[in-house]
């Protein structure tokens, strides 16, 4: 038998008894929220729960399903009117009934308006599947507000674009994980966040520490087009933080996610900007966890308006006992932070373990205020062991004659002991000791692998000093090789293991560890250290030699 809605089978005044109903939607045919029912003649108390058990005129209608729940069975339009959220809140709270170990709960494809925050909460085993369904607030508020064990959320995208510049603040939060949570009860552990967008929101993924728990969390192919609105703070992709000193592996992964915020350039039918306001965000902020991997993700500009790098761990802040990135890309930037301050657009505290690898930054400039200042792009300290490996740009440049670094290290962050820090870095041959700014450095110590400075000998004729090799001004102490060979027919060579060390007042001392010469017994090679941080080599005949100077390891 088939009737046209739910009200039209909630009104039959005579059920057939072992009869399947075919209701063809649930307010009119094909909107989604139909399917097949029974009465059941016997049951006089289930109450009604908006989407599988419905209240005849005697017993109750219900419905026949296998397992899946679908919100728009509970009236969920999915049209982008009206209000969808007490429809889906229907269907989550009989999901927290049915699925106790367990179950899939349906968005399909759609726009679903919502006035107030859902609260997927208390899951063990969900599936939430999207279809490519987008939940759109229609207010500055938390859309999803989830605290789930052993689950996934796939493709239900999140937008704020029906919200104007007005409405759009740090409110705009798109997934916060356990928001209101108390104890360490409330968790969201091995689950997997993957394959949505975040649109017009001002924090993406968010999670505060002393809220609950966090551990083993994977997010995977996500769009973040963020915007902060009329909002001072910065809007934000990641905002994760695990709390009450949580022991154990919580580990973090991000792979395949990109954060931008080009909403910014979207105009109207007369050309005008939607929103106002410029570039100008945060990326991936992840504090106190023990493992966190970043792969093959992004945080990147809009061509025509760089990001004002401004705030220090904008585009990264990570605190974490170990962190591995492998395959990162940023576009467009402009870095305006002084490395003198102990600030960079990537901030990482690690305490344990940081393996960085492959990064690219590409159309970005340095300008920070004028030679007397510096900009680096990496800050890292908190006493673990570092290595950096492949890194490219094609187009890191200053406007002002800014000393250009590519990493600060330091040992001191808001006060902290610096005899308490100690750090190990390993450079590989992508990085020149040039490139590398010492900031509170009593105990940190940088390994370059048998870098060639410059990439070139250098042509040693006669007696007057020249200068074989360049390294930072700030005080540090360096193990440096010296080879020559001869330029009329290589038969004669030399070998200097030198140390050269810069005190706390900037006196400079050379000290030779070891002279190995063939021939040229006479020979003596003598160096020095400009202010400007040039070692120079002088002989004391004029005969030529090519010079590789390589620097073994910084101190």
């Amino acid at each position: 038998m088939t009737v046209t809605s739910i009200n039209a089978l909630k009104s039959l005044s005579t059920p057939q008894a072992n009869t399947i109903y075919h209701v063809l939607g649930y307010e009119t045919a094909n909107d989604g929220g139909g399917g097949e029912f029974y009465w059941d003649s016997s049951d006089t108390t289930s109450p009604e729960n908006g989407g599988t058990i419905f209240i005849a005129t005697t017993g109750r209608w219900k419905r026949l399903y296998d397992g899946e729940l679908n919100v728009k069975w509970f009236g969920a339009k999915g049209n982008n009117s009206g209000d969808d959220y007490p429809a889906i809140s229907k269907c989550i709270d009989y999901a927290k009934q049915v699925f106790t170990n367990g179950g899939k709960l349906l968005f399909p494809r759609g726009r679903y308006r919502i006035s107030s925050t859902l609260n997927i909460t208390n899951g063990v085993f969900w599936q939430i599947i999207g279809e490519g369904a987008t939940i759109a607030p229609a207010s500055a508020i938390t859309a999803i507000n989830i605290q789930l064990s052993r689950s996934t959320y796939t493709g239900l995208n999140i937008s704020y674009e029906s919200l104007n510049f007005e409405q759009i603040n740090e409110n705009c939060v798109a997934i916060w994980l356990h928001k209101g949570g108390s104890t360490e009860k409330d968790q969201v552990n091995n689950t997997t966040f993957e394959s949505f967008t975040i649109i017009g929101a001002h924090t993406g993924i968010k999670s505060t520490p002393n809220t609950g728990l966090i551990w083993q969390l994977d997010f995977k192919s996500i769009f973040f087009d963020i915007y902060e609105g009329v909002s001072p703070i910065k809007a934000i992709g990641f905002d994760i933080a695990s709390g009450f000193n949580q022991g154990g592996s919580t580990t973090i992964r991000i792979s395949k996610c990109c954060v931008q915020s080009f909403i910014v350039n979207r105009l109207n039918s007369d050309g005008e900007p939607i929103y106002p306001k410029g570039v100008g965000y945060r990326g991936y902020r992840l504090y106190y966890s023990t493992d966190v991997y970043i792969v093959d993700s992004s945080y990147d500009g809009y061509l025509g308006t760089t990001i004002q790098l401004n705030l220090n761990g904008q585009v990264m802040d990570i605190f974490s006992k170990n962190i591995h990135i492998d395959g990162f890309h940023c576009e467009a930037l402009t870095n305006t932070l002084n490395a003198n301050n102990g600030v960079a657009p990537f901030r990482i505290n690690s305490t344990g373990f940081l393996d960085i690898k492959n990064v690219v930054i590409l159309d970005s400039f340095m300008n920070c205020g004028g030679p007397t200042a510096a900009g680096a792009l990496f800050l890292f300290f908190g006493g673990g062991v570092f290595n950096f490996g492949t890194y490219n740009d094609n187009h890191i440049n200053s406007a002002d004659n800014t000393p250009v670094y590519i990493i600060t290290l330091s040992n001191l962050l808001d006060g902290d002991d610096v005899t308490n820090k100690r750090s190990q870095i390993n450079l590989s041959n992508s990085i020149q000791p040039s490139q590398v700014h010492l900031l509170n450095r009593n105990y940190n110590s940088i390994h370059f692998d048998t870098i060639e400075v410059n990439g070139l000998v250098t042509s040693v004729t006669g007696t007057a000093p020249v200068t074989i090799l360049t390294i930072p001004t700030t005080r540090a102490s360096f193990m440096i090789a010296v080879r020559g060979f001869s330029q009329i027919d290589g038969t004669s060579y030399f070998i200097d293991y030198l140390v050269i060390s810069r005190s706390r007042n900037n006196v400079v001392k050379i000290k030779s560890l070891l002279n190995d010469n063939n021939n040229y017994v006479s020979v003596v090679n003598a160096y020095s250290v400009t202010p400007d941080g040039n070692i120079q080599l002088a002989r004391n005949i004029s005969t030529g030699f090519w010079v590789t100077a390589k620097v073994v390891n910084m101190i």
